[in-house]
């Protein structure tokens, strides 16, 4: 689905191409850019679910040296493009976030802006695990995942309850440092859609409180989307920073 989206073609048969790319807001996310200003990275750098590579390319920017993985071979592909044309040196990679066979040991700050939320609960506990042994002792962790509250009413899709990340994260060899409210910059234009659309198959696999979260987040992006300047908008998140315990 992922690889298809990336692609610009429909995710699902009967659908119309998408719109766009939520994430995709052309820049690094601004709430991490402020982290880097005050010092939140060091060493060898993981982004975790790179997505397009704008924060990779971002944080290449700054000096670091940094390695973007992701499960899409169509978003790697499309962020080697973005960062040669940034001219800034990134290792991209397709790699699956709950293993990360080949990099045991290898960084000291990891980054995830949004992926912890595209997981089921097994696949975060595997990925909360493979991230302790992808890291070196002391290593720093940044997580950035949707949550329950709202911005000014705007609400998100996918959204994880707190307890759910800091029993992960802690059961994983990770001592959580800060646990808090933010943002992430997003597109709306893709999420605006009505679930009534998706092909039966799909809304027959969904639970229905799913179903009536969905068709809440697209009234209110409805309503919200003809308003924005720069089509922009900020949806609520929960960060983390942690560090590895052992």
């Amino acid at each position: 689905m992922f690889d298809k989206l990336y692609r610009g073609e429909p995710t699902f048969e009967g659908l119309p191409a998408p719109a766009g790319i939520p994430w995709d807001i052309k820049q690094a996310q601004p709430r991490l850019m402020e982290l880097e200003a005050l010092g939140g990275f060091s060493g060898e750098v993981l982004d975790i679910g790179c997505g397009l590579g704008e924060n990779s390319i971002f944080l290449a920017s700054r000096g670091y040296s940094v390695t973007g993985l992701d499960g899409s071979e169509a978003a790697i592909e499309q962020a080697r493009a973005r960062a040669a044309q940034a001219g800034v040196q990134v290792t991209f990679a397709v790699a699956d976030a709950t293993k990360l066979t080949g990099y045991d040991g290898r960084f000291d700050t990891v980054v995830d802006s949004a992926l912890y939320h595209c997981l089921d609960d097994d696949g975060r506990l595997a990925y909360a695990a493979g991230l302790h042994r992808a890291t070196r002792p002391g290593a720093r962790l940044h997580v950035y995942c949707f949550s329950e509250a709202n911005v000014n009413g705007v609400i998100a899709p996918r959204p994880v309850p707190e307890d759910n990340i800091r029993d992960t994260l802690t059961g994983s060899g990770w001592r959580i440092d800060y646990l808090g409210p933010t943002t992430y910059l997003a597109n709306p234009s893709p999420m605006s859609g009505d679930p009534n659309d998706l092909p039966e198959q799909v809304r027959e696999q969904m639970p229905p409180e799913q179903i009536e979260h969905m068709q809440e987040m697209g009234r209110r992006f409805a309503v919200i989307t003809p308003l924005l300047d720069g089509e922009r908008v900020n949806l609520p998140m929960t960060v983390v920073h942690a560090t590895r315990a052992d």
